[in-house]
């Protein structure tokens, strides 16, 4: 993992996320874009001062809050490891992660969880669910007052596809340097013979293809999905929660969509990392992952 963009408005509530991404892109080693997105406020028409001149210098007053921010709350830790600082005026948080995403191809982006007390309200209800459409990286969202703690144990949610796959190898890259051990969750409604033969299939190709020796493999009858993932989550006291954001239809064989990652969201103290289902099928016809040697049929 090389890149790392976190975006944060800056208040004191999401302190902690800002601890959690500069501590995180350390263990991982990778560089840590921090993105600040504001509004520039409307102008009363009796000011004499230019458009522009004012624009300005909110621009400079705004990196000088940036700088101040981390410094204050980062302390000591602010000195030891560089951050790019990019401050950005836009309406949109969403628009504009995705515009530097693009510029920068980050291997993660991090953003806060839901916080009323934000500048903008609920900052990553909205935006996380429009990021999940369209960005091509990670999305790791982590709740705010969260300490950091080192990942011991990381739960996947899997339902079987071929994606499934290419995101377990990424989150092998994270899960290594922490030793952490990923436990690949199935829940199913009902067959319990089916979730197993098929959690047995996914097992042995999935092994076939990554050497990471913590792994384990899981299948949970629930009346819920949310029910199941939960109770996985409280009796394993997991550090982390990882799913791949699915939202094209509900079948058997597609059960995850984007609204489980957000109602997941609103349910879980640990953070949640959402992986985008359409970058991953992309990469996957890119690198020839989706064969006929490997394709998943159940």
């Amino acid at each position: 993992m090389k890149t790392i963009l976190y975006a944060t408005d800056c208040t004191s509530n999401a302190a902690s996320t800002l601890k959690y991404a500069y501590r995180f892109s350390a263990i991982m080693k990778a560089e840590l874009h921090i993105l600040h997105v504001y509004n520039f406020p409307p102008i009363n028409l009796s000011t004499i001062q230019p458009l522009e001149s004012l624009k300005k210098r909110m621009h400079k007053e705004q990196i000088e809050l940036v700088n101040k921010y981390c410094a204050e709350h980062l302390k000591n830790e602010f000195c030891q490891k560089p951050i790019t600082f990019h401050v950005v005026e836009n309406s949109s948080v969403s628009d504009s992660v995705l515009r530097l995403s693009k510029i920068l191809s980050p291997d993660l982006i991090i953003i806060g969880m839901k916080d009323s007390h934000s500048t903008r309200g609920y900052f990553s209800g909205n935006i996380a669910n429009l990021l999940l459409d369209k960005i091509e990286a990670p999305l790791l969202i982590v709740p705010n007052h969260i300490p950091y703690n080192v990942l011991e144990t990381i739960v996947y949610a899997t339902d079987f596809e071929e994606a499934d796959i290419l995101s377990i190898k990424k989150l092998i890259e994270i899960a290594r340097p922490f030793e952490a051990l990923i436990e690949i969750v199935h829940v199913y409604e009902m067959n319990k013979h089916l979730a197993r033969e098929n959690m047995e299939k996914f097992k042995n190709i999935l092994l076939k293809q990554v050497s990471y020796p913590e792994i384990t493999f899981r299948s949970i009858l629930s009346s819920k999905i949310k029910l199941g993932l939960l109770s996985v989550l409280n009796n394993g006291k997991a550090s982390m929660l990882a799913m791949l954001e699915r939202k094209h239809g509900w079948s058997f064989s597609n059960v995850f969509h984007k609204d489980l990652v957000k109602d997941m969201e609103a349910s879980v103290e640990i953070p949640i990392l959402a992986f985008n289902k359409h970058s991953t099928k992309i990469k996957l016809q890119n690198t020839n992952v989706n064969n006929s040697k490997n394709k998943l049929a159940y």
